[in-house]
């Protein structure tokens, strides 16, 4: 194993299960610890009370290895938060800043990090459009957590002024990136095929798009990052920390082939850095001149 510390938060490897992934229900996540050891599962988005998902179809192929979704951050509420045996990530969301705080200070226990998701595209007054608050959130959500707080965001053309308001508000780390908002239509219907209309583009098309925005982040910051978009392989979450990332979280490659898949990702992981002779800790930005 090649452990790693991120905000002072000790990882056994850099590779971590990304949010949106694993059911909130604690009685599976609690086997999914069991089974399969992650380092750190970061959680399905909690706000402070439950929110519906959107109805069916939420969750369509759009590719090889892509996909396109718009659960619209349902959930039962952070008080349904448990803890299940391994190390949590939590991310938390609103509608507006003092929900998202209130909901981070409730986290603030069970969570080893608190994610401030300010980027889902999938449900209107939450996610992305409360990112332009971001200092303010991020500053407000420090007054009331003695936990690392991380920042996700999505990969727009303001993304690295988003990044610096989030930093000055004193985010510990930044998670790079969330999905891109799409749309797929019927041609039979001219309907769209989402419920939602559009939905978040994740998996390997999103993958070249995640290491440019965090190439250019690490490059004008230097943060604490957690890369997340399109890893299928070893070379992939390598090269997410050649441009910054310390930490690479994995999602649409467990929705396309099961966490039987990450457990391969996390032995060739490890088989790679072996063959390469290399140390982590100097690969993190390698690829970034400054």
């Amino acid at each position: 194993m090649y452990s790693t510390r991120l905000a002072g938060v000790e990882l056994e490897d850099p590779l971590i299960i990304a949010s949106g992934i694993i059911p909130d229900v604690p009685e599976y996540m609690s086997r999914v610890c069991k089974q399969y050891k992650p380092s750190a599962i970061t959680t399905k988005t909690f706000t402070l009370h439950p929110l519906e998902p959107h109805g069916p179809p939420t969750l369509i192929r759009v590719g090889d290895g892509c996909y396109m979704n718009a659960i619209g951050l349902g959930n039962p509420g952070i008080s349904e938060l448990k803890p299940v045996g391994c190390k949590l990530f939590v991310s938390v969301g609103g509608s507006s800043k003092d929900e998202i705080v209130k909901t981070a200070s409730l986290a603030n226990d069970l969570a080893e990090i608190i994610e401030i998701n300010v980027s889902s595209p999938n449900r209107r007054s939450y996610g992305a459009d409360m990112a332009q608050q971001v200092k303010e959130i991020v500053k407000d959500v420090k007054g009331v957590t003695t936990k690392p707080v991380f920042v996700k965001l999505g990969p727009w053309d303001n993304v690295q002024d988003l990044a610096g308001k989030a930093l000055e508000g004193g985010a510990d780390g930044l998670t790079l990136i969330n999905t891109l908002k799409g749309m797929k239509v019927d041609v039979i219907s001219a309907k769209p095929i989402l419920s939602y209309g559009t939905g978040g583009i994740s998996g390997r098309c999103i993958h070249p798009l995640a290491v440019r925005v965090i190439h250019d982040v690490y490059k004008e910051y230097s943060p604490e990052i957690i890369g997340i978009g399109g890893v299928f392989s070893a070379e992939d979450a390598l090269e997410l920390m050649e441009v910054g990332a310390k930490v690479v979280g994995v999602g649409t490659l467990i929705i396309d082939q099961g966490l039987e898949a990450f457990e391969t990702l996390r032995r060739d992981f490890h088989r790679l850095v072996q063959e390469m002779g290399i140390n982590l800790t100097e690969v993190i930005g390698s690829a970034v001149k400054k």
